[in-house]
């Protein structure tokens, strides 16, 4: 210990209790600053998790259940044994042995079986009501089943099952046994029977199945095949080939949960810019404490206090400020990220949000971010108090420095300006911070509303919708459903197309597979293996033999841009022709760099084992609504006309689109018919008017989400100014008793507050717009060139309205500052201490 050094640590910790009392106004806008803080930090967090896990639920939804992996096909003995398994963390078994073919239900696939108790409870088949069934004549089924079937959701009532086995149609009297909740426009449904009945309906023994889930979430395919292996299949066998099993692992949990760079780059810019803006103002919060109390730290050097006790003190200030200001700040910044979920999951295919309460690791992550800002914020001002000898501490006036140099005065016609600029520039470090703590909201709120500023409400509408509507399935864009039952089912197909009002009444076919029964070779896209008698490559790389198989009929395809040759529809449907169809641009172009075939072009073409000729009528350029979901194989895909595709393909029956025009003065009477329709049929409407609600979704998301950023950022630049001048204003008493000593008038002195106070908003706002212009020209110009449906214009609308509102808050501050601490008389200032 060096000479005069005192080590007693509990003075230390008195003392720095007593200068936090001391300090009431500093603290006050000091926790407040925390807690915006810790607000930035637990939203951001909240809406993260909160996205994932909104969209990693709905996913589950639609996949049916919980669990990780299925296996199919499996005898009684294999299922039971397999699911006590400890590979599982949890695993269940169900025996589905019957279709429902209630007519009430025929708009739905339903099915009837047994459950144990595990599949049930993560299969969303929670009972709200009653039992799971356990006599032959009990049946347990959902509260939107039961109100298709008109029976009451009560324990008790008496419900007609019709179903069938094979070929075989039967019916049954059965009696309600429970209930859980269910969610309307599933395709989906499953109504429970007790295990003896689902014995005595089986017609084969290998009709059971195991839903289960590994002790953790990664290498699930992997688990998998090691767990099929294990039990003697063969995980790379196909359909039909000895040693298959069918397996799958949820669609949920094929989805990626690693976030993409692009999204770790955001958030690591996020957490940045919080940090950055709460270091600005808790910063210079003690930086100027620090300032006004430096004598007192120079006193305390005198009695032999050291330079890490003294940075001791301030960073336990800190510290202490902080068990306030961070819980608050959390419990603030979660319910605001559940504010602001919706609004983001809005511009999702994942509409639907759940309230989230953040996992511990959240909370704890947010907390400790905060804390490390505010230590980070304190450890400087530390410093800077630690290192002053008690001489200087003594003599020290904020931001003069000892040696000054004299020069000799100027007249000004604006004298107390000068002054102004005088008293800002005594501490060019000081004044840097609020000035840049004032442009940061200017610079992101004008960012954000630029970049919404450049959204193309026509240009979007006209990229979306191609028909005044589109009917399509509830599921076409989700992507935890399986495509191949992303169609509109027949049923509903007549009854819109007879609906009055309806003209031009189009509908797109594609040729999809279900998942079990597709293999790598792909036998849902058709091969072309010639080209005008000239074989094609079997390297994919020099040409892709793999097409996409779609039907259209006349209007629908009339709606397509017709590239080469010309569309005579009766032609076409003689069989021998074929349109060649590529997906038009979010422009509206047609990509000639990646076109490989003409009008007029002789193509060998292999189809469902087949091989035949056609002829290329014409190449066509289609929009999104006259397409599938998703997209195989080559740039153009086969295209049939509807007679054509449906005698070729059988079993998909079913159109993927609907698309038609409303009568002249009918639109509105048939678009409410259609949306009972839709209800009835989980499907989809798109029109110009759903189109353009979207696009204001989308649009007010990412307003929202930067107006309340930008307020919250602009409020802990707006508390630094509050501090600044407080402080400088508590700080300067004797400067100002001094100033009116010798005549300056308590107006002019309020006018000196003033000029301070906007020369700060001034130069803010012209920091602001200079860095807003420069990010508005690079930034925002280089996003907004990527996304079709923006036409990118320079603004700086929002820098300006910020500015205009920080010089507002600028002289109101300033001038209440003054009225409230200069009311003292001269003689009085000049003997306080």
């Amino acid at each position: 210990m060096k000479l005069l050094e005192n080590n007693n640590r509990k003075f230390m910790k008195n003392l720095s209790g007593s200068c936090l009392k001391a300090n009431k106004s500093r603290n006050g806008i000091a926790v407040l600053a925390i807690i915006l803080t810790a607000v930035l930090f637990m939203g951001l967090t909240t809406v993260m998790e909160g996205t994932q896990v909104s969209m990693k639920n709905q996913m589950l939804r639609q996949a049916g259940s919980r669990f990780m992996v299925s296996l199919k096909g499996l005898s009684k003995e294999e299922a039971e044994t397999l699911a006590k398994d400890s590979v599982f963390s949890e695993a269940g078994v169900e025996h589905y042995v019957a279709n429902v073919n209630n007519q009430e239900l025929r708009n739905i696939h339903a099915v009837a079986g047994w459950v144990d108790e595990t599949t049930a409870k993560n299969s969303f088949m929670e009972l709200t009501e009653g039992h799971y069934p356990k006599k032959e004549n009990e049946i347990a089924c959902d509260t939107e089943i039961l109100k298709l079937l008109g029976v009451s959701p009560k324990p008790g009532s008496t419900v007609t099952l019709q179903y069938s086995i094979g070929e075989e149609k039967l019916e049954k009297k059965m009696t309600l046994c429970g209930v859980w909740e269910g969610r309307s426009h599933e395709q989906n449904a499953s109504l429970l029977i007790s295990k003896g009945l689902a014995e005595k309906m089986e017609t084969k023994g290998e009709s059971y199945s195991v839903r289960g889930s590994f002790h953790s979430d990664k290498n699930i395919q992997e688990r998998l095949d090691n767990l099929i292996e294990k039990m003697g299949y063969d995980p790379e066998a196909k359909q039909g080939e000895e040693g298959y099993l069918i397996h799958h692992v949820s669609p949920a949990y094929e989805q990626s949960t690693q976030q993409s760079p692009q999204t770790i780059i955001l958030i690591g810019i996020g957490i940045l810019l919080i940090l950055f803006a709460g270091y600005l103002v808790i910063y210079n919060i003690f930086k100027i404490s620090v300032e006004k109390d430096i004598r007192l730290y120079g006193q305390l050097k005198t009695i032999g206090t050291s330079p890490k006790q003294i940075r001791y003190m301030i960073i336990r200030q800190g510290s202490i400020l902080s068990l306030v200001g961070i819980p608050a700040g959390l419990v603030l910044g979660w319910l605001l990220g559940n504010g602001l979920l919706p609004l983001v999951m809005a511009s999702t295919n994942f509409a639907e949000t759940e309230f989230i309460v953040p996992s511990w690791w959240i909370w704890l992550l947010a907390a400790l971010f905060t804390f490390v800002t505010v230590r980070i914020s304190c450890s400087r001002p530390g410093k800077i108090a630690g290192r002053i000898s008690p001489v200087e501490a003594l003599k020290y006036q904020s931001g003069v420095q000892n040696k000054q140099t004299h020069r000799r005065g100027k007249e000004t016609r604006f004298p107390l300006g000068a002054m102004a600029v005088a008293n800002l520039s005594r501490n060019k470090g000081k004044t840097l911070l609020v000035v840049l703590s004032l442009s940061f909201s200017a610079v992101l709120l004008n960012c954000a509303l630029n970049y919404t500023g450049n959204m193309d409400e026509k240009t979007f509408v006209e990229g979306m919708v191609i028909s005044d509507i589109d009917v399509r399935s509830r599921d076409f864009l989700k992507p935890g459903t399986e495509e191949y039952k992303k169609v509109v089912k027949g049923s509903a197909v007549r009854e819109l197309e007879n609906l009055e009002g309806v003209q031009d009444f189009g509908k797109v076919y594609t040729y999809m597979l279900p998942e079990e029964k597709r293999t790598e070779k792909r036998e849902d896209l058709g091969k072309i293996l010639r080209v005008n008698g000239k074989e094609t490559s079997e390297n994919s790389q020099v040409f892709e033999r793999n097409r996409m198989l779609y039907g259209y009929n006349e209007n629908a395809l009339a709606r397509a841009a017709v590239i080469e040759g010309t569309m005579d529809y009766e032609k076409l449907c003689s069989g021998d022709y074929v349109v060649m169809a590529g997906s038009l641009g979010d422009s509206g172009e047609y990509n000639y760099e990646a076109q490989e075939f003409h009008a007029g072009d002789i193509i060998e073409a292999e189809i469902k084992g087949t091989v035949k000729e056609y002829t290329v009528l014409a190449v066509v350029g289609v929009e999104q609504a006259q397409e599938m979901s998703y997209s195989s194989g080559g740039y153009e895909a086969i295209a049939f006309p509807e007679s054509v595709f449906l005698q070729m393909f059988p079993e998909m029956q079913n159109p993927i689109h609907c698309l038609f025009d409303a009568k002249e003065g009918s639109f509105d009477t048939l678009y409410e018919k259609v949306e009972k329709i839709a209800e009835g049929n989980n499907l989809s409407v798109l029109t110009r008017l759903t189109a353009e609600a979207e696009f204001k979704e989308i649009k007010t998301t990412f307003s929202m989400v930067g107006i309340v950023v930008s307020v919250i950022l602009g409020s802990i630049g707006t508390l630094n100014l509050v501090n600044v001048i407080l402080t400088g204003v508590i700080a300067r008493q004797r400067e100002f008793a001094a100033m009116r000593s010798i005549g300056m008038t308590k107006k002019q002195l309020r006018k000196l507050m003033i000029c301070e106070g906007v020369l700060y908003a001034v130069l803010a706002g012209m920091m602001g717009l200079f860095i807003s212009a420069i990010l508005s020209m690079t930034l925002v110009k280089g996003i907004t060139a990527g996304i079709w449906y923006m036409k990118y214009h320079f603004t700086l609308v929002p820098a300006l309205v910020v500015f205009g509102i920080s010089l507002f808050l600028s002289v109101c501050i300033s001038a209440m500052t003054d009225k409230i601490w200069n009311k003292r008389s001269v003689v009085e200032l000049l003997r306080a201490e």
